[in-house]
């Protein structure tokens, strides 16, 4: 019995549950009173147990007169209880391993913070993070046109915007694209002529610094510094004031 309670624990079950089932089993139909007693818990205790264990097909309810007993199901369920659980903890790895990149924006204490990711799952960790902060302006230089060739129908970029809009986050950038691009409300942009050529994309954001390689391996690069983002927000604000800068304004809507 102790080593069957072990397992039953290692598999997810409270005390109560473990005990209950295993009691259940050995009692076959019985009351909530007379399980309770057996396995020395309230009877509160033990209606919530059998309500738990019912609900993944543990323990039933057998209607005897007037009277109701509970019993356990046969061991044979158990194994399927376990299988399923299987299935459920692979789905749920499945989610841990796509998501990763988010936790590992979390990551605080000793940890350097300086954060390096690899591939799109990272540019999409750093939006979602982008989207979430209290920043209240954005500074960004970007090349538009190699940013849709990466992410021609990436969803995340326009719930991005939306939520930038939704929090009328203002953005002042500098950007390589055509005359005829779109931006976003709230929206100071600065247009380079012919003559410049770069790939990536830098944003500031808060005591953030998010910068993008696209071109060969996408790489981005997370710094988070007020001392550097500051330096870095002046230096982009030194270059809005360039007097070759076409300025473009978003609809402040």
């Amino acid at each position: 019995m102790t080593q069957w309670n072990v397992l039953l624990k290692s598999l997810g079950f409270t005390d109560s549950e473990a005990k209950i089932y295993l009691i259940s089993l050995e009692m076959g139909p019985s009351s909530v009173q007379d399980i309770a007693r057996k396995a020395k818990v309230s009877r509160v205790t033990t209606y919530a147990v059998i309500e738990s264990l019912a609900e993944r097909g543990l323990m039933s309810q057998v209607q005897k007169g007037k009277k109701t007993n509970y019993t356990a199901e046969s061991p044979e369920r158990l194994i399927s209880f376990v299988q399923s659980r299987m299935k459920e903890m692979e789905s749920t790895l499945k989610e841990v391993e796509t998501g990763i990149q988010d936790l590992r924006l979390l990551q605080r204490g000793e940890k350097p913070v300086v954060k390096l990711f690899e591939g799109e799952e990272g540019v999409k960790a750093i939006a979602g993070d982008i989207a979430s902060s209290d920043c209240d302006v954005i500074y960004e230089i970007a090349n538009i046109e190699a940013v849709k060739n990466i992410f021609p129908d990436w969803v995340g970029l326009k719930e991005l915007r939306e939520e930038l809009n939704r929090k009328k986050v203002k953005t002042k950038g500098i950007y390589l694209s055509k005359p005829e691009f779109t931006i976003r409300p709230f929206t100071d942009a600065h247009l380079l002529p012919q003559g410049y050529d770069f790939s990536g994309d830098i944003a500031v954001y808060g005591n953030k610094i998010a910068m993008y390689t696209f071109k060969g391996k996408l790489i981005s690069v997370l710094i988070e510094s007020a001392e550097l983002a500051q330096t870095l927000r002046e230096l982009m604000r030194l270059g809005m004031t360039g007097k070759n800068l076409t300025e473009k304004k978003g609809p402040q809507a």
